[in-house]
């Protein structure tokens, strides 16, 4: 019985995603804007990869490719 249980605790936790897991390799720019500081406002779309919904966020950054990154790194 308790192999049984230990079994069946470790295959269901093989099975949750991990946080390490939860990541946005794709990341689009919606909108752009330029802020008063010579920056730009963006409006970014991020797909998150182990569950493919669709994550929204805002970001101020100087170039396109930063904007990315760190809307990478707003991905739960």
């Amino acid at each position: 019985m308790k192999i049984t249980v230990a079994a069946v605790l470790l295959i269901g936790a093989a099975m949750v995603p991990t946080m390490a897991s939860a990541a946005c390799s794709t990341c689009t720019i919606q909108s752009k804007k330029p802020t008063k500081d010579g920056k730009f406002e963006y409006q970014m779309s991020c797909i998150q990869d182990t569950s493919g919904d669709e994550i929204m966020s805002k970001v101020t950054a100087a170039k396109d490719d930063e904007a990315k990154k760190v809307a990478k790194g707003k991905c739960p």
